[in-house]
């Protein structure tokens, strides 16, 4: 069996592309079955967020992992099968390992450090049990990533102080407008925005609208910060006049803000509109930037609050990536421990070695003659005993399924990684 990863990530494709491969959960949900129906296949997960789409998958070695995951994307059109054939990557063994690790801890975010990220993966772990997808390997694997996390964050000072996107977003509008005497509207109220409005408040803007498809969840939301009221999404367009920022974040497929749809709204504004657009896929037509009052930038454009992010917390990322190092090897262990012939053999030869010692033990009872028979006797024994547990992981030879890595997985915590314990005993 083969641990592998594809992915395609922020670091070598624009927001333009990512947005091309972006599932709702429910289509996750549906790869992740695929993945159950195939018998070449154990383990599975996918990782997604504005900045990634990794698939995690624990598979045969001789099976065409990259030509399976094409084959999930054509139900989504030859744009999605095209963007991930020419743009995803594929890393395996440790390297796997060691990405997610960096991931759960922030150390592969555009914000280094922050802590959506944790909460994201588990989520993925979890979308990956729902769907009995997650066994011994990805228990493991996935239950580590999120110590990692832990302690890099305990034990480090990577995420001190606000880090995210939505921090990124505002620190942007600081730069390119007065928020003291600027009207801002933010559209979504999930968690990224509802951060964006902590920032904001913060920061002393002017005022607040926040603008969602249920009205009900931006009331409440408004109700949180001062100089700020609810409006429906449909409301948008037409609130555009009233403010001079805009920040939008929210899960839609498709665009919230078209050109066609604001044109007429802004025809013959004179005072610039900033908006910044920080959903995956994009929430505001980028043809919208072309009209003459507006400022328009996306997740992609945050380079330099994402630079100062770097050089504040540079120091620390040393710190993290240690400790990553310190979790990789002790997988890496736990993982060749699992190895079908090494396993076999060691417990083979614990077992003769108990009862060679056994017989020693006793022989003086026996006589020259009788102490020798003893110990054939408890060898014989010895392999008697382990011919049940051995022929079950073993099965024919082939590649082992969760059941027998569980088995093995167990034959070492019983039995291996206690021998020093039971010699102890019998001297």
């Amino acid at each position: 069996m083969k641990l592998v990863l594809h992915n395609l990530t922020y670091h070598d494709c624009p927001v333009a592309v990512r947005e091309k491969v972006t599932f709702t959960a429910e289509q996750r949900r549906a790869m992740l079955r695929q993945m159950h129906q195939s018998d070449q296949i154990g383990e599975g997960a996918v990782v997604q967020t504005c900045n990634r789409l990794e698939f995690y998958l624990y598979a045969k070695k001789s099976f065409d992992c990259r030509a399976f995951l094409l084959g999930l994307f054509a139900p989504h059109g030859a744009e999605a099968v095209e963007t991930w054939k020419s743009h995803s990557r594929e890393m395996a063994g440790m390297d796997v390992v060691r990405h997610l690790f960096e991931v759960a801890a922030g150390l592969d975010s555009q914000m280094i450090g922050e802590n959506q990220i944790l909460a994201q993966v588990k989520a993925a772990y979890t979308e990956s049990l729902e769907s009995r997808m997650s066994r011994l390997i990805f228990h493991r694997l996935f239950h580590n990533a999120f110590r990692v996390g832990k302690a890099v964050r305990t034990r480090t000072q990577i995420n001190c102080g606000a880090v995210s996107i939505g921090l990124a977003a505002v620190e942007l509008a600081k730069e390119k407008a007065d928020l003291a005497s600027s009207r801002v509207m933010i559209v979504g109220a999930g968690e990224n925005a509802e951060l964006v409005a902590h920032y904001l408040s913060k920061a002393g803007v002017c005022g607040l609208v926040i603008a969602n498809r249920d009205i009900d969840k931006a009331k409440a939301m408004a109700k949180q910060f001062t100089r700020a009221e609810a409006a429906g999404l449909s409301d948008v367009v037409s609130r555009l006049s009233d403010v001079d920022v805009v920040i939008s974040s929210t899960a839609s497929p498709e665009p919230i803000l078209t050109r066609a749809a604001v044109e007429w709204s802004l025809a013959g504004r004179t005072r610039p509109l900033l908006m910044v657009d920080i959903a995956v896929p994009r929430d505001i037509d980028p043809a919208i930037g072309q009209l003459d009052c507006v400022d328009l930038y996306n997740i992609d454009d945050l380079d330099g609050q994402i630079a100062a992010n770097r050089e504040k917390r540079s120091n620390e990322i040393p710190k993290a990536q240690a400790i990553v190092e310190e979790f990789v090897t002790a997988f890496s262990q736990w993982y060749e421990s699992l190895d079908l012939v090494p396993v076999i053999s060691r417990l083979t030869r614990m077992g003769l070695e108990l009862a060679r010692a056994e017989a020693r033990r006793y022989a003086g009872d026996f006589g020259d003659a009788g102490g020798e028979k003893l110990q054939a006797f408890a060898e014989s024994l010895v392999k008697k005993i382990l011919h049940g547990p051995i022929s079950f992981i073993k099965n024919g030879g082939g590649e082992p399924s969760a059941e027998q890595l569980q088995a093995i997985d167990l034959v070492n915590k019983m039995f291996i990684e206690r021998s020093q314990d039971v010699f102890k005993e019998v001297d």
